[in-house]
């Protein structure tokens, strides 16, 4: 057995006594779990109540027979998949058939030698082990394809957005002649930049999520200030042409950061541009750092519509769907803040959120420093 592993529970049921007994201790002695029961109608009732990885199963019992016992395991959705040994002094082809044909997996005969009835639970709880391994990696599966069929639908309607600005503003641009005022071009041109650079962030939060989902992106960790990390959040996050408010605090005392400087950037640029989208009327929003023990908590403060307290630990997971004011929800692909999740915590850092509804949301990230 590993040692390691939690100990299998096997259930013994037999009308003798000393059978029962003998079973108990022999396998208690090779640690496992043991419960006995005399008769069937316990036995089913029992696991029920607390269902074991193997049953031995007597077939001549008082009340119902070892047969019908099985058969009531098999035909219970929750014991069902339990293995089940006869162990019986009727073994005749035919009675080892019979046991076979209700639902047992194997067949001791009476009387029984320990070495065997040993081999064989170590066997069946082996496959037993092998079995619920393998159900749980089916459904993993399941849910990772569930994810991926999810995740191709939330592309495609995030995307659909930015790609209509793009080829509306493109089509304007077509339709404009050369003696014409350039002001309009400029405008159309500047709106299809947004686009692709919206399309251009997505494509990239998918990409480097799964390469540091499989910890492909080497860290080049440094001493690197905060104000360089801020200003290389606002060259990606904002637009050039943007009138949004962005207010800096960052504490004097502040040490310089101890991280990778792209990947960091990444994390505050993501924060901003999901403080921006969610700003009321181009409202302020603020930048902010403070030394705190070990390191540097970096924050970006907004006064939007703020996130639902159910949905603060589903935040940072890929496709959540978060509560919108007055019942809606709203699916996302949740990619850009799932990258600063790992990403943070790729730097021995740490990512949260602290908001309420109508009194905007708090995004905070904390990271080593070099003052550690």
């Amino acid at each position: 057995m590993n040692e390691n592993a939690p100990a299998a529970s096997i259930m013994i049921v037999d009308d003798e006594p000393e059978n029962l007994n003998v079973l108990e201790a022999l396998l208690t002695q090779a640690g496992y779990l043991v419960s006995a029961f005399p008769r069937g109608e316990l036995a089913l009732a029992a696991a029920r109540q607390q269902a074991p990885d193997l049953v031995l199963l007597d077939v001549r019992m008082p009340g119902l027979d070892g047969h019908e016992v099985c058969r009531r395991f098999k035909a219970d959705d929750g014991l069902r998949d339990i293995p089940i040994l006869f162990i019986s002094a009727l073994s005749a082809a035919e009675d080892i058939a019979a046991g076979l044909e209700c639902g047992g997996v194997d067949y001791i005969a009476k009387p029984f030698r320990k070495p065997e009835v040993l081999a064989r639970v170590r066997t069946h709880v082996a496959l037993r082990g092998a079995y619920l391994q393998l159900a749980a990696e089916h459904a993993r599966l399941l849910q990772l394809e569930r994810h991926r069929d999810l995740l191709t639908h939330m592309l495609v309607h995030d995307m659909r957005s930015p790609l209509q600005v793009i080829g509306g503003h493109l089509q304007i641009l077509s339709g404009i002649r050369p003696d014409q005022a350039m002001g309009g071009a400029s405008e159309s041109l500047q709106a299809a930049s947004r686009g692709v650079r919206v399309l251009s962030q997505m494509v990239s939060a998918v990409v480097d999520l799964s390469r540091i989902e499989n910890t492909r992106i080497p860290l080049r960790l440094g001493a690197v200030s905060v104000q360089e990390i801020f200003r290389g959040a606002h060259s990606q996050a904002l637009d050039p042409a943007s009138s949004q408010c962005i207010c800096e605090n960052i504490n004097e005392a502040c040490p310089p950061l101890f991280c990778d400087a792209d990947l960091t950037e990444r994390i505050i640029a993501n924060l901003l541009a999901n403080a921006i989208k969610y700003a009321p009327n181009s409202g302020p929003i603020e930048l902010g750092a403070a030394p705190v023990p070990g390191g540097v908590r970096l924050w970006v403060r907004d006064h939007g519509p703020g996130i639902a307290a159910e949905d603060q630990s589903l935040i940072f997971e890929k496709f959540a769907v978060l509560h919108q004011p007055y019942g809606k929800t709203c699916a996302s692909t949740g990619l850009g803040l799932a990258f600063c999740k790992l990403a943070a915590e790729a730097q021995n850092g740490s990512i949260g959120v602290a908001s309420e509804p109508g009194s905007g949301s708090t995004f905070w990230c904390q990271l080593p420093s070099t003052a550690r």
